[in-house]
């Protein structure tokens, strides 16, 4: 039970099930923003890249010779400041721009809380919705031509309050939810788009996938997990004075375990409808993967399952509460979609092998269901954070100009002779420490295979 002016915050773990994207608003551009790296998109620190210039030995007129374009700038740096992108499925060529994800100052992505309430607040009044007869709301409809926007204005302000101050929603609150930099990668986005797929670029459907280019965007990968808050404030739910009179108070559980009953009831009519549609579009990779989030979510008796932030699509933005003559009224009245085609009829898909992931599907779970996860995790990335940041980036810049596995740089001549080169001092220490590491890890610092390999072992012994 909530007591009056006492907070009931859960803490839960949030793992990516699809590919998910809370977008910046911005886009990156090859070049301006990243650069190739070794077949990889490599975001560039561009005030680290250029303060390692100014405070380099390079004459002005060598800095200006060297070339305009920013992998140059970042090839005289003699470090790659910034971040990788390596490719959720195949690699392929590096696009000329992708869609940012919204990261915070240490490029570490986050889903923010706004976009995490939003898909919570718009599940629960569907649901609602769903389980009332229409004659108990269907005043509150449109019933005349108007803004498409704000169609909803009216059902909205009776149901939940008509501004922040009495929104029936204000006791519940989220926190933006942090991941780590390795969890972002580089997607491939395609519209299906009645049963042909279609290109962004062209304005043309194609029955072929591969013909008909999509988008790309960062996104954070599916099995990331991170920790995140869920907060009812005790005190506005003990009192109900500020409530507009005539809202729907009890649409809001008051704890995680009524919280998830009524999202993954949503969660089951969003899936059961998107494998209907796959279906009827002879589209079996898509539909399986929501069968098998659908099967996940069935076996599972502790989380709770939702759809948020960018690639939800029309129903998932409205929140998939009308039914199906409701939805025929509304597209007269707005003149949606086109006559006597499906609506809505376009799905974005990421391309794994094919384009089959739905986008934006994650689960909530108690925080002791993850927390040994967790730990493991964090551990790794301590190691990681351990490793020199001079090392990775050589053996990436090395990579990419012989052409030639990071492996290969690992055990090569070519590194030794750039860490031969640093500086004496702290850097080139823990530069020396990390490779041997490296090599320890690979059963190669013993006995060092191949006269390159025993060359480049000399090198780091002198």
């Amino acid at each position: 039970m909530n007591m009056k002016g006492i907070n009931q915050t859960v803490k839960l773990g949030l793992e990516i099930l699809t590919p998910t994207q809370a977008g910046s608003g911005e886009e990156l551009f090859k070049e301006l923003d990243y650069i190739d790296r070794a077949g990889e998109a490599f975001v560039v620190d561009q005030v680290q890249s250029f303060n390692a210039l100014a405070s380099g030995n390079l004459a002005l007129d060598t800095l200006l010779a060297s070339g305009s374009r920013l992998s140059d700038l970042v090839n005289a740096a003699g470090q790659d400041f910034g971040y990788r992108l390596p490719w959720l499925s195949a690699k392929q060529k590096i696009p000329d721009k992708f869609r940012e994800q919204v990261k915070d100052a240490f490029n570490r992505p986050y889903l923010p809380g706004t976009a995490l309430k939003g898909a919570i607040r718009t599940a629960l009044i569907a649901e609602w919705l769903r389980s009332m007869k229409p004659e108990h709301y269907s005043h509150l409809l449109p019933i005349k031509k108007g803004s498409k926007n704000w169609a909803a204005s009216r059902l909205m302000q009776a149901l939940i309050g008509k501004d922040a101050k009495k929104d029936i929603f204000r006791p519940f609150k989220t926190r933006d939810t942090l991941f780590t930099s390795s969890d972002i990668c580089l997607a491939d986005i395609r519209w299906l788009n009645e049963n042909r797929w279609r290109s962004m670029t062209k304005k043309k459907s194609f029955p072929d996938w591969k013909i008909a280019d999509g988008i790309f965007a960062e996104v954070i990968k599916p099995g990331s997990l991170t920790q995140t808050t869920l907060q009812w404030d005790g005190f506005l739910l003990s009192d109900s004075c500020w409530q507009q009179q005539g809202t729907i108070a009890n649409m809001l559980p008051k704890d995680f375990a009524a919280l998830r009953e009524q999202l993954n009831k949503h969660a089951k009519y969003r899936l059961g409808r998107e494998i209907d549609f796959y279906q009827s579009q002879g589209k079996q990779q898509p539909k399986a993967e929501c069968q098998r989030i659908l099967t996940q979510l069935e076996n599972d008796q502790d989380a709770a399952y939702l759809q948020l932030s960018w690639g939800s699509g029309w129903r998932g933005m409205t929140g998939d509460w009308a039914s199906e003559e409701q939805v025929k009224s509304f597209r007269e009245l707005f003149g949606l979609g086109r006559h006597g085609k499906p609506f809505p009829k376009t799905r974005r898909l990421v391309v794994s092998g094919e384009p089959k992931l739905p986008l934006g599907w994650v689960r909530l779970l108690p925080f002791e269901k993850i927390a040994d996860r967790l730990e493991k995790q964090q551990a790794q990335q301590q190691i990681t954070a351990s490793q020199s940041q001079w090392v990775s980036q050589k053996i990436a810049q090395i990579a990419h100009s012989n052409h030639c596995s990071e492996k290969e740089v690992l055990r090569g001549k070519a590194l030794a002779h750039a860490w031969q080169e640093l500086p004496e001092g702290e850097e080139k220490q823990l530069a020396l420490d990390d490779i041997k590491n490296r090599w320890q890890l690979e059963d190669w610092w013993e006995q060092p295979n191949g006269k390159a390999a025993r060359q480049a072992k000399s090198i780091y012994q002198q």
